[in-house]
């Protein structure tokens, strides 16, 4: 074999190998369950990466609606920088806040939808509320990886990332330790089941009963 085909070769070789690299990915398969030992689903599990580097893209603009008083979907994930519109489909007025630390904001009693989205640039859990019906709650959780994920009904999620990582960040709504609180869990401290699945257990706490006014007051809202 002459030396310009071994060069030839080699040469293939080293480009289709950096070819298959730069392709990896990384999977990391979870199952999340409660104190109970069983499945937890709507766990949000998110990876610990560095985002200082990433390019800024423009992201799409996503709702919250408001139907027969609750909040449509009840919980979202979005991305840090994100916005999200409220429009309100009941035939009554709703006026939505927010306290939490990732996003303090305030639209006043309104029908159909708020003039402008809102934008939401820090990373966290925002809790939604509505001052006339307390017992509507909604969450957003503003995530800085795209490649956050929630569990299913079967509490399974999986995380598929390009380079290896070494911990998560995990919210659950009804945790015990408060509905903006997260875990950050490091992986190598988890344990795997039969299935090969990282295992994490939340502890939870029932939901607050939805018609707060009739139970606090034991009538019916007038609204």
């Amino acid at each position: 074999m002459s030396l310009k085909r071994c060069y030839w070769i080699i040469s293939i070789t080293i480009i289709f190998c950096f070819s298959v690299n730069s392709q990896a990915t990384e999977r990391y398969p979870f199952v999340v369950v409660d104190q109970q030992g069983l499945p937890l689903s709507d766990t949000v599990i998110e990876p610990l990466v560095d985002v200082s580097k990433k390019p800024h893209k423009s992201l799409p603009l996503t709702s919250i609606d408001q139907v027969n008083k609750q909040f449509t979907p009840q919980q979202i994930i979005i991305q840090k920088g994100q916005s999200v519109e409220f429009p309100n489909s009941d035939n009554i007025r709703h006026h939505v806040y927010s306290f939490s630390k990732a996003k303090v904001f305030e639209l006043k009693l309104y029908a159909n939808k708020p003039e402008a989205p809102i934008t939401f640039n820090e990373a966290g859990v925002v809790v939604l509320g509505c001052n006339i019906h307390d017992s509507m709650i909604g969450y957003i959780y503003v995530a800085d990886s795209n490649q956050t994920v929630v569990t299913d009904d079967n509490g399974s999620a999986e995380i598929i990332v390009d380079k290896p990582i070494k911990a998560v960040r995990v919210w659950h709504a009804q945790q015990a330790d408060g509905a903006e609180s997260q875990q950050i869990l490091t992986l190598d401290t988890l344990s795997h089941n039969t299935r090969g699945q990282l295992m994490i257990k939340v502890t939870t706490v029932d939901p607050l009963p939805r018609n707060s006014f009739e139970d606090v007051f034991g009538v019916v809202s007038p609204d």
